[in-house]
Protein backbone atom coordinates (compact mmCIF):
# COMPACT_ATOMS: atom_id res chain seq x y z
CA UNK A 1 0.00 0.00 0.00
CA UNK A 2 2.85 2.38 0.85
CA UNK A 3 4.42 1.72 -2.57
CA UNK A 4 1.12 2.58 -4.29
CA UNK A 5 0.89 5.89 -2.38
CA UNK A 6 4.50 6.79 -3.24
CA UNK A 7 3.96 6.00 -6.94
CA UNK A 8 0.77 8.08 -6.97
CA UNK A 9 2.54 11.05 -5.33
CA UNK A 10 5.42 10.87 -7.81
CA UNK A 11 3.04 10.68 -10.77
CA UNK A 12 0.93 13.60 -9.57
CA UNK A 13 3.94 15.78 -8.81
CA UNK A 14 5.89 14.76 -11.91
CA UNK A 15 3.43 15.98 -14.56
CA UNK A 16 5.72 18.57 -16.07
CA UNK A 17 5.23 18.05 -19.78
CA UNK A 18 2.34 17.30 -22.06
CA UNK A 19 2.23 16.78 -25.82
CA UNK A 20 -0.57 16.30 -28.34
CA UNK A 21 1.66 14.99 -31.12
CA UNK A 22 1.61 15.84 -34.82
CA UNK A 23 -1.77 14.29 -35.57
CA UNK A 24 -3.88 15.89 -32.80
CA UNK A 25 -4.77 19.46 -31.93
CA UNK A 26 -4.96 21.25 -28.55
CA UNK A 27 -8.57 22.35 -28.11
CA UNK A 28 -8.45 23.03 -24.37
CA UNK A 29 -6.30 23.82 -21.37
CA UNK A 30 -6.92 22.92 -17.73
CA UNK A 31 -4.91 24.43 -14.89
CA UNK A 32 -4.83 22.30 -11.75
CA UNK A 33 -5.08 24.05 -8.39
CA UNK A 34 -1.32 23.59 -7.91
CA UNK A 35 -0.71 25.62 -11.11
CA UNK A 36 0.17 22.68 -13.34
CA UNK A 37 -1.26 23.01 -16.89
CA UNK A 38 -2.66 20.12 -18.93
CA UNK A 39 -3.50 20.28 -22.64
CA UNK A 40 -6.71 18.70 -23.86
CA UNK A 41 -6.03 17.10 -27.25
CA UNK A 42 -8.32 15.78 -29.97
CA UNK A 43 -8.36 14.72 -33.60
CA UNK A 44 -11.47 16.13 -35.31
CA UNK A 45 -12.69 13.85 -38.09
CA UNK A 46 -12.35 16.58 -40.73
CA UNK A 47 -8.60 16.69 -39.92
CA UNK A 48 -8.01 12.95 -40.13
CA UNK A 49 -5.97 12.96 -43.34
CA UNK A 50 -3.69 15.82 -42.34
CA UNK A 51 -0.58 16.05 -40.18
CA UNK A 52 1.35 18.97 -38.77
CA UNK A 53 5.11 19.39 -38.73
CA UNK A 54 5.98 19.68 -35.04
CA UNK A 55 9.21 20.63 -33.31
CA UNK A 56 11.12 17.65 -31.98
CA UNK A 57 10.64 18.86 -28.41
CA UNK A 58 9.41 21.88 -26.45
CA UNK A 59 12.15 24.47 -26.87
CA UNK A 60 10.46 27.77 -27.80
CA UNK A 61 9.04 30.46 -25.53
CA UNK A 62 5.99 30.99 -27.77
CA UNK A 63 4.26 29.90 -30.97
CA UNK A 64 3.56 33.37 -32.29
CA UNK A 65 3.29 32.64 -36.01
CA UNK A 66 -0.19 32.49 -37.55
CA UNK A 67 0.74 29.18 -39.20
CA UNK A 68 1.55 27.37 -35.92
CA UNK A 69 -0.22 26.07 -32.84
CA UNK A 70 0.93 24.62 -29.51
CA UNK A 71 1.66 20.93 -29.85
CA UNK A 72 2.89 20.54 -26.29
CA UNK A 73 4.85 22.10 -23.48
CA UNK A 74 7.53 21.37 -20.92
CA UNK A 75 7.53 22.97 -17.50
CA UNK A 76 10.11 20.76 -15.88
CA UNK A 77 12.13 23.61 -14.42
CA UNK A 78 9.49 24.75 -11.91
CA UNK A 79 6.95 27.51 -11.46
CA UNK A 80 9.52 30.32 -11.58
CA UNK A 81 10.92 29.23 -14.96
CA UNK A 82 9.42 30.01 -18.36
CA UNK A 83 7.08 27.59 -20.06
CA UNK A 84 8.72 26.02 -23.09
CA UNK A 85 6.37 25.10 -25.93
CA UNK A 86 6.51 22.73 -28.86
CA UNK A 87 5.13 24.42 -31.97
CA UNK A 88 3.39 22.58 -34.78
CA UNK A 89 3.17 24.09 -38.25
CA UNK A 90 0.48 23.32 -40.79
CA UNK A 91 0.82 24.90 -44.22
CA UNK A 92 -2.91 25.65 -44.59
CA UNK A 93 -3.44 26.94 -41.04
CA UNK A 94 -2.98 30.67 -41.72
CA UNK A 95 -5.15 30.65 -44.84
CA UNK A 96 -8.03 28.68 -43.29
CA UNK A 97 -8.14 30.04 -39.74
CA UNK A 98 -8.98 33.25 -37.93
CA UNK A 99 -8.08 34.63 -34.53
CA UNK A 100 -11.07 34.50 -32.18
CA UNK A 101 -9.50 35.03 -28.71
CA UNK A 102 -6.26 36.72 -27.70
CA UNK A 103 -4.59 36.61 -24.30
CA UNK A 104 -7.33 34.75 -22.43
CA UNK A 105 -6.11 34.37 -18.83
CA UNK A 106 -6.62 31.00 -17.14
CA UNK A 107 -5.79 30.67 -13.45
CA UNK A 108 -5.35 27.62 -11.19
CA UNK A 109 -8.64 25.73 -10.85
CA UNK A 110 -9.94 27.04 -14.20
CA UNK A 111 -10.07 25.62 -17.72
CA UNK A 112 -10.76 26.64 -21.30
CA UNK A 113 -12.40 24.36 -23.83
CA UNK A 114 -12.76 25.30 -27.50
CA UNK A 115 -15.76 24.62 -29.68
CA UNK A 116 -16.45 22.27 -32.53
CA UNK A 117 -18.78 23.75 -35.13
CA UNK A 118 -20.94 21.27 -37.03
CA UNK A 119 -22.91 21.54 -40.26
CA UNK A 120 -26.62 22.35 -40.23
CA UNK A 121 -27.47 18.68 -39.77
CA UNK A 122 -25.13 18.33 -36.78
CA UNK A 123 -23.27 15.47 -38.40
CA UNK A 124 -19.99 16.78 -39.79
CA UNK A 125 -17.48 19.07 -38.08
CA UNK A 126 -16.77 22.08 -40.30
CA UNK A 127 -14.64 24.16 -37.91
CA UNK A 128 -12.91 23.80 -34.54
CA UNK A 129 -10.89 25.91 -32.12
CA UNK A 130 -7.15 25.44 -31.62
CA UNK A 131 -4.88 26.87 -28.92
CA UNK A 132 -2.33 28.65 -31.06
CA UNK A 133 -0.15 30.08 -28.28
CA UNK A 134 0.34 29.77 -24.52
CA UNK A 135 2.45 31.76 -22.10
CA UNK A 136 3.00 31.45 -18.37
CA UNK A 137 2.53 34.74 -16.50
CA UNK A 138 2.83 35.77 -12.84
CA UNK A 139 -0.52 36.31 -11.16
CA UNK A 140 -1.58 37.81 -7.85
CA UNK A 141 -0.58 36.30 -4.50
CA UNK A 142 2.62 34.77 -5.91
CA UNK A 143 0.73 32.27 -8.05
CA UNK A 144 0.98 31.73 -11.77
CA UNK A 145 -1.54 31.92 -14.58
CA UNK A 146 -1.48 31.24 -18.30
CA UNK A 147 -2.51 33.33 -21.28
CA UNK A 148 -3.67 31.60 -24.43
CA UNK A 149 -4.49 32.66 -27.97
CA UNK A 150 -7.15 30.72 -29.86
CA UNK A 151 -7.78 30.44 -33.59
CA UNK A 152 -10.78 28.88 -35.32
CA UNK A 153 -9.80 26.51 -38.13
CA UNK A 154 -12.30 26.08 -40.97
CA UNK A 155 -11.69 22.55 -42.22
CA UNK A 156 -14.70 22.68 -44.54
CA UNK A 157 -12.67 25.02 -46.77
CA UNK A 158 -9.76 22.58 -47.13
CA UNK A 159 -9.45 20.67 -50.34
CA UNK A 160 -8.57 17.08 -49.67
CA UNK A 161 -5.84 15.67 -51.87
CA UNK A 162 -7.28 13.81 -54.82
CA UNK A 163 -6.19 10.27 -55.35
CA UNK A 164 -5.27 9.65 -58.93
CA UNK A 165 -6.51 6.40 -60.34
CA UNK A 166 -5.06 4.92 -63.44
CA UNK A 167 -7.06 2.54 -65.49
CA UNK A 168 -5.37 -0.38 -67.16
CA UNK A 169 -8.45 -1.07 -69.20
CA UNK A 170 -7.72 -0.68 -72.93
Amino acid sequence: MLLFVLVAIVLVNDIKAHFCGNNKIPYGLEIYRNGQPVLLCSRPNCFDKFYADCDERAMRKSCDSNSTWVGGFDKGLGKHQPLYVQCCEFEFFAAHSESIYQEVTIRPGEYFEGEEITDKFGEDIIAFDIISNIQMIPDTNSTIAYKIDVRRFHCDKLTHPRIKTYSTWP
